[in-house]
């Protein structure tokens, strides 16, 4: 005996993961007061209309009074939707519930709601503050949005960059990072300049040739030329104290989260991922693992373009580079003499300052 067509199509929908993960954010927001937003930097954005806020009760009110729940949609298939999860309670029978496992397991056996448990959560969770903001997941605390938004990467490594380790939310996130690390001859249209990385030849573009900041400040949304001046208008502007990022599993304290989420995945996970086939080393990075290969294979595929001597790595060719731009950076704290190379100054040490060795 068939089963009717509206039968058959349901069967293979829930055969169909993207349908499922999908079908769990709309249950969650038709039947809870929770409420998705949207933002630009430090800007909070309705949902529905991408009406600004800058008071999170605000959008909130909005959200509730001008939008009704069964018109929410999923608009980007895949992509973490943010949720500001402040007020959750049940819609349908108006039971209080603060916490987001309590209400799933609430609408499956209360209301009979379809509820996928196996599949992907979507819901990026926030508790949304009109100051300092909360990690719903950790309590770390952060002085504005735009910060905190960048912290849930350290929740949600769902997209992990092979280069550095570092890991993102969302795919958007992970591709803008990944330009940093492609390697290939960019030059500048304006000087002639030529960067290996594409984001790197933008950045100078933008600020050697158009003078155009392109990092926001997150309290008066000027744009500052570097992350490095942000943070010094933060101090001399806006009266901050200088940002210190600790690890919570040990005493090192670094200047930027992006260094200190390396090193907990390093130091203390251990999440060395890519091993040598050759030897079984262990590696952080695809890049080191990749640095490490010439040890066995003994290939030298970066070429001098001046005098075109090979070397086994890139870093080795950028010091031999020196040579040819008389780039002396390595000085003697005794003597003043300049090197080119730090082997030189090793070696002009040993010989001529032993006493300091």
């Amino acid at each position: 005996m068939s089963l009717p067509m509206s039968k058959v199509q349901q069967l293979m929908r829930e055969r169909d993961p993207s349908y499922m993960i999908d079908t769990n954010v709309v249950t969650v927001v038709e039947c809870s007061y929770v409420c998705p937003f949207k933002c630009r930097h430090n800007h909070l954005l309705c949902y529905y209309c991408g009406d600004n806020f800058s008071d999170p009760t605000l959008l909130r009110q909005h959200t509730i009074s001008q939008h009704h729940p069964k018109k929410f949609k999923v608009i980007e298939h895949k992509k973490m939707i943010k949720m500001d999860l402040t007020r959750i309670d049940c819609r349908l029978c108006n039971t209080k519930i603060n916490d987001m496992e309590t209400f799933k397991q609430h609408i499956t056996s209360v209301h009979n709601k379809k509820y996928y448990f196996a599949s992907k959560d979507l819901i990026l969770p926030f508790r949304l503050t009109l100051n300092d903001q909360k990690c719903a997941l950790c309590d770390e605390t952060f002085p504005y949005f735009h910060a905190l938004n960048k912290h849930m990467n350290k929740h949600f490594s769902n997209y992990v960059c092979e280069t550095c380790g570092l890991g993102f939310v969302d795919k958007g996130r992970f591709v803008m990072h990944q330009q940093r690390h492609e390697e290939g001859d960019f030059p500048c249209e304006t000087c002639g300049k030529i960067f290996k990385a594409q984001y790197n030849r933008d950045l100078h573009i933008d600020r050697v040739h158009n003078k155009r900041g392109r990092v926001f400040c997150p309290k008066c949304d000027v744009k500052l030329m570097s992350y490095t001046q942000k943070l010094k208008h933060l101090v001399e502007v806006h009266g901050e104290q200088p940002l210190s990022f600790s690890c919570n599993m040990c005493e090192k304290v670094f200047g930027t989260r992006r260094t200190l989420t390396i090193h907990r995945r390093k130091d203390h996970l251990k999440d060395y991922r890519y091993e040598c086939q050759y030897c079984g080393q262990k590696f952080f990075t695809r890049f080191a693992l990749n640095n490490h290969m010439p040890t066995h294979t003994g290939e030298r595929n970066f070429k001098c373009k001046v005098c075109e001597k090979t070397y086994p790595r890139l870093k080795t060719l950028k010091d031999h580079m020196r040579i040819h731009t008389n780039d002396r950076r390595y000085r003697c704290h005794v003597c003043g003499q300049a090197f080119i190379q730090n082997c030189s100054l090793k070696g002009h040490m040993k010989s001529q300052h032993s006493e300091y060795g």
